[in-house]
């Protein structure tokens, strides 16, 4: 299978996942509601569409974790044009570990988005326990902390005057995860959070 038809599976899993924190997520969401009640909130939509973006960026960690194993056996993965070239960044040496670690940046990325996909899962488990502001925090705090290493890993293909579209993919899930979280926290400090609530009181 051609590696951008492989691309446009993980693009279409975050590209779900933000449709369903958008407006057009409410016409989305009466299709869900039946298997998933959660998702007639906006909350609910919200937290789907976060867990849809962070499954998409540990897809395409997985991949790049893959072609960097691969591209180390002397293979070739995604070298199509002189711009959008794959195997110039993750099989350079000098760039397709993390400093210090020694660790393929696929990896990094696969535990990162495995730590966020828990995080919104245990946050839409118990959206009410006394837990859920740290782990928004925490999310919001560990999605801030990636855009350094993105923008390490965008001097990279600056230097080298390439795209990696898998590594970009990542990127690009990473922040759209850092304004999921933050748009779920604001969220979380006004009566949007818990409607139901507020019409049980009333």
């Amino acid at each position: 299978m051609n590696e951008y038809a492989i691309l446009s599976i993980h693009g279409s899993i975050i590209l779900i996942g933000v449709i369903l924190m958008t407006p057009f997520g409410d016409a989305i969401g009466g299709f869900l509601v039946n298997k998933w009640p959660s998702t007639a909130t906006n909350r609910g939509r919200m937290l789907a569409g976060l867990m849809l973006v962070c499954t998409g960026g540990f897809t395409v960690s997985a991949h790049t974790l893959w072609m960097h194993n691969k591209l180390s056996e002397g293979g070739s993965v995604c070298s199509g044009s002189e711009i959008l070239n794959c195997d110039g960044l993750i099989g350079n040496p000098d760039y397709n570990t993390v400093p210090f670690l020694n660790q393929p940046w696929g990896l990094l990325g696969m535990v990162a988005f495995c730590v966020l996909l828990w995080l919104a899962v245990t946050i839409a488990k118990e959206p009410l326990a006394l837990s859920t502001p740290t782990f928004l925090k925490a999310g919001l705090g560990a999605t801030i902390a990636g855009l350094p290493v993105i923008a390490l890993l965008v001097s990279y293909e600056i230097k080298e005057g390439l795209i990696c579209p898998f590594c970009t993919t990542a990127h690009i899930a990473n922040v759209i995860a850092m304004v999921a979280f933050f748009l779920l926290l604001k969220m979380y400090e006004s009566d949007e959070w818990a409607p139901e609530l507020k019409k049980s009181r009333k």
